[in-house]
């Protein structure tokens, strides 16, 4: 492998790496644009929480998923590690866990009793596995066509995304 090879399989990992920091960037700070800037348009998309498995735009997307659940949260983080990305050219594919985080402050819940747990704060917390398809653009940028994310495991009050959906969207 040549000096300017190893170079630039560096930036394509790190530029890679960046997309999937944005997206989970975009979904703490609820900024839909910087979630939809790494996907392609049209992309596929498999969330097997949502029951998807099908070609989408950025802006469907947003409407099944981030833009109906994520306001009603008071906190989110969504947190990825262990990322494998494996290139191929002008083609990637990466793999991750993503711990998505969902937090609800109960003295502002809305409506007693929906919650249960007994604390200041409930959540809903999912173990995801998570893995997305990127192509290069003629900017050399890279984005996402597909992914696929699935929950392994899930902790806390499953009643809080309910809660969150009932909620005023901030």
């Amino acid at each position: 492998m040549t000096d300017q090879l190893s170079l630039q399989t560096l930036i394509d990992r790190a530029t890679i790496s960046d997309q999937v920091y944005r997206y989970t960037k975009g979904l703490d700070t609820r900024d839909w644009e910087l979630v939809a800037s790494v996907f392609t348009d049209p992309f596929h998309l498999v969330a097997e929480m949502l029951d998807v498995d099908r070609t989408v735009t950025p802006k469907e997307y947003l409407a099944l998923g981030p833009q109906t659940f994520l306001p009603g949260f008071d906190a989110t983080a969504h947190i990825n590690t262990n990322q494998l990305i494996t290139l191929d050219g002008d083609h990637a594919h990466i793999e991750t866990k993503m711990y998505a985080c969902h937090y609800i402050n109960k003295s502002e819940a809305g409506q007693a009793g929906e919650l249960s747990a007994q604390d200041a704060l409930t959540h809903c917390n999912m173990q995801m596995h998570w893995e997305g398809w990127l192509t290069r653009q003629s900017d050399g940028n890279w984005l996402f066509h597909k992914f696929r994310m699935g929950v392994a495991a899930s902790e806390g009050d499953m009643n809080a995304m309910r809660a969150s959906l009932s909620r005023d969207k901030r």
